[in-house]
Formats: structure tokens, C-alpha cells, sequence
């Protein structure tokens, strides 16, 4: 049953991986706008990250970034830029939102970039699938395997008990069948058995 359920959970997640519009989405492309709230701090991320920047020939210090709203002219976004050697994944940098709104990012040579956390960013629905399939392959190998060794120890047991059992049921037909043969032999006849 839970590998059932697993198989499908793997499905879920394939259809919704699609949809979401995050950096770490397959085939993801970044939304135009993205809702943010003046003065809160918000992430830029690329797929692959600095990385995939670096892949680019572009370096994480000298990528420029511009923000506008509603059809304004683009300003400069002041980004923090992490370095090349930065462990996240996918963000690049942070920023703090200069506006309440709908805004669209572009960086200088690389074009829209996802604001994963942004107010309208949505959660990683694609991910919780993932990983409640991963729990559920998990579980259900483990208990569908510990379920054979089990079945197949039981029938080994019975097999090893049916054939000890079926040894001393022909012992005793051989004891009892040569006693009578001794009988036989006891016999007054017996003399013209020869050896």
C-alpha cells in the first residue's frame, strides 16, 4: 500500500515541479513581477546559483541589478552580492525592497531573476511531495521486504520440519517392517532363507 502511495506522491511531484515558479523548479521561468514589502530583506537566486554565474563568465561583484514598477523606468537595486565561494544553492545575493508592490528585477547580463522568497512566492508544494515519497518508498520497501524474509523463514521452518518429520515416519515403517521380516525369518521356514 505505502509503495502504492509513494508511486504516486513521485507522480504528484513531477506535475507540480512544473508549475511552481521558483529557482530550484525544473524548467522554471521567473514570474515578470514579483510582490514585495519596503524595508523587508528578500533573496535573488539563479538556477545554480553563483555557480551557474560563474558558468556564465560572470562574476557574482560585478552583476548590476535594476528593479521597476508598473511600467517606470528601471533604478538601481542595491544588492548584496554573495561571493564565488557561496554554499547556497541558488541565491545569489540579498535585497531590501525599496517599494510596497509589484515589482520586476533584472540583473546586467543575465536577464529576470527569481525572488524565491518574495510575499507571493507561494510555498515548494513539489518538494513536500517529494519528500513524503521518499518516506513512503522508504517505509513501504522495509516493511514489504522484512514481510518476505519473514514468509520465506516460515516456509523454510516448515519445509525442514515436514522432512524430519517425514524421516522418522520411514524410520519407523523401516524398524517395523524389518522386525517383521525377523519374524519371518524366526519362522519355522525360516531354514531355507538362504544368507
Amino acid at each position: 500500500m505505502l509503495l502504492v502511495v509513494g508511486v504516486l506522491l513521485a507522480g504528484l511531484y513531477r506535475v507540480t515541479s512544473g508549475t511552481e515558479r521558483h529557482s530550484y523548479a525544473s524548467d522554471a521561468v521567473p514570474p515578470a513581477n514579483v510582490q514585495v514589502t519596503v524595508g523587508h530583506s528578500y533573496m535573488i537566486s539563479v538556477p545554480g546559483g553563483v555557480a551557474a554565474l560563474q558558468d556564465h563568465d560572470l562574476s557574482p561583484s560585478g552583476l548590476r541589478c535594476e528593479w521597476s514598477a508598473g511600467g517606470s523606468a528601471a533604478q538601481p537595486l542595491s544588492v548584496q552580492l554573495y561571493g564565488p565561494d557561496a554554499k547556497a544553492t541558488d541565491a545569489i545575493g540579498t535585497f531590501t525592497a525599496p517599494v510596497t508592490g509589484q515589482i520586476h528585477i533584472d540583473c546586467s547580463g543575465w536577464g529576470a531573476v527569481f525572488v524565491d522568497d518574495a510575499d507571493d512566492a507561494g510555498g515548494d508544494l513539489a518538494g513536500l511531495f517529494l519528500v513524503l515519497c521518499v518516506i513512503a518508498l522508504t517505509i513501504g520497501a522495509a516493511l514489504g521486504l522484512s514481510a518476505l524474509r519473514l514468509r520465506n523463514g516460515n516456509s523454510s521452518r516448515d519445509s525442514v520440519r515436514t522432512a524430519s518429520e517425514d524421516d522418522e515416519i520411514e524410520r519407523l515403517v523401516h524398524i517395523v517392517h524389518v522386525r517383521s521380516e525377523d519374524g519371518e525369518v524366526a519362522h519355522p521356514d525360516g531354514g531355507d532363507i538362504r544368507p
